[in-house]
């Protein structure tokens, strides 16, 4: 009994450090992808003066994994798009004269 409890609290050891391993090693292909989702949007929208419909044309069913949300308050100024997938976020802000830059 005693050794199955050693085998199994090994077995899970190993798995949480495999997994803690897998975290930091492709965490930040998430955050690049939300990042870059954010940034294209933001320049679709704004630069090009696109509505969200015909961007949403460009990327097909790959923006429909992230949530996108596009904050026109500041307009004509300024705005921000945020993307999220899963945990991961990237930001992009547009300021008129200047186009749209990453912020997060």
């Amino acid at each position: 009994m005693r050794r199955r409890t050693l085998i199994l609290a090994s077995g899970g050891l190993a798995l949480a450090a495999l997994l803690a391993l897998a975290w930091v090693q492709f965490s930040p292909w998430p955050r690049t992808g939300a990042t870059f989702t954010a940034k294209q949007v933001c320049s679709c929208l704004f630069v090009t003066g696109r509505s969200e419909a015909s961007c949403r044309t460009d990327f097909g069913a790959y923006l429909d994994r992230f949530n996108i949300d596009v904050d026109r308050s500041g307009l004509p100024a300024k705005a921000r798009v945020t993307s999220r997938l899963a945990i991961f976020s990237g930001e992009a802000v547009y300021e008129r004269d200047f186009g749209c830059r990453i912020v997060k």
